[in-house]
C-alpha cells in the first residue's frame, strides 16, 4: 500500500503521526534553550534596562525593556547555536508550511484573541497580558517597545525555543502527544517565572498564570505541528 497523503489526512491523525525523524540535536541539549532564555529574561534583560535607563528601580517600561533586550538575546543565541549545520536549519522548519501564510497567520490572531478573551472572560479580569502591564503610562516610547516585544521579538524566541527546537525533540522522545504536553507545560514554567511573577497582585494566578499561557503553549505547538512549519508560529 503507498504511504497516506497528509493532505487526505482528519486533523486528529496529523496530530497524532510522530516526528519524520530525530532532530539533530539532543533532548538535553534542546532543553538548555528554554534555560537560556529563562536566563537572558530574568538576569541578563533586566541587567542590560538598568544599564540603559540609568536607573534599577522597577516600573512598567523596565521590565518591557528588559523583557525586550532578553528575547532579543535568546533568540540570537538559539539561532547562532543551530545554524551551525544545513541539516539543523534545516530542522528549524523555518520554511512556508503546508497552509498558505496568510491564512495562518489569520489563524494565528484568532486563536490568540480568542485565548485572551476566554482568560479575561472567566476571571473577571479585563487586563493587556502581562508582558505589557502598564505599557500605557508611558506615552509613545512605552507603546513602540510594547509592539516590538509583542509583535515581533517574543513570537520569535519564544517559537524558536519551544516549537521549533524543543518541540521535535520532546516528541521524538516521549511521542506526539506526550511531547506536545510537555513542551506546553515548559511553556507555563517560564511565563510563570517570568511575566506572572513580575504582577502577582494584578493577575489571577490560575486563569493568568497557567491557563493562558497552557492554552497559548498548546496551540502554537498544535498549529506547529499541523501545519509542519515554525515559521507558521513565528508569525504571530
Amino acid at each position: 500500500m503507498g504511504k497516506t497523503d497528509r493532505r487526505e489526512m482528519s486533523l486528529r491523525a496529523k496530530l497524532s503521526l510522530p516526528e519524520d525523524a530525530a532532530p539533530p540535536w539532543s533532548l538535553l541539549s534542546a532543553a538548555l534553550s528554554p534555560l537560556v532564555l529563562l536566563i537572558c529574561l530574568i538576569v541578563v534583560g533586566p541587567a542590560l534596562a538598568s544599564l540603559l535607563l540609568g536607573s534599577q528601580e522597577i516600573t512598567p517600561f523596565l521590565l518591557m525593556l528588559s523583557w525586550a533586550l532578553g528575547m532579543g538575546l535568546g533568540l540570537i543565541f538559539v539561532w547562532v547555536n543551530r545554524r551551525s549545520s544545513p541539516e539543523s536549519r534545516a530542522a528549524l522548519r523555518m520554511s512556508p508550511g503546508r497552509l498558505p501564510r496568510p491564512l495562518v497567520l489569520l489563524l494565528g490572531v484568532a486563536i490568540a484573541l480568542a485565548i485572551d478573551l476566554v482568560t479575561n472572560l472567566a476571571s473577571g479580569q479585563f487586563l493587556p497580558v502581562p508582558e505589557i502591564y502598564g505599557f500605557q503610562l508611558y506615552g509613545s516610547a512605552s507603546l513602540i517597545l510594547a509592539a516590538l516585544l509583542l509583535i515581533l521579538l517574543q513570537p520569535l524566541a519564544e517559537s524558536l525555543v519551544f516549537q521549533a527546537i524543543l518541540l521535535p525533540a520532546l516528541r521524538w522522545r516521549l511521542g506526539p502527544w506526550p511531547g506536545v504536553v510537555a513542551a506546553s507545560a515548559l511553556f507555563v514554567v517560564l511565563h510563570l517565572l517570568v511575566f506572572w511573577a513580575a504582577h502577582p497582585a494584578a493577575y489571577d494566578l490560575v486563569w493568568h498564570g497557567i491557563v493562558y499561557p497552557a492554552l497559548t503553549g498548546l496551540a502554537f505547538s498544535l498549529l506547529r505541528v499541523y501545519t509542519g512549519s515554525s515559521s507558521a508560529v513565528c508569525s504571530f
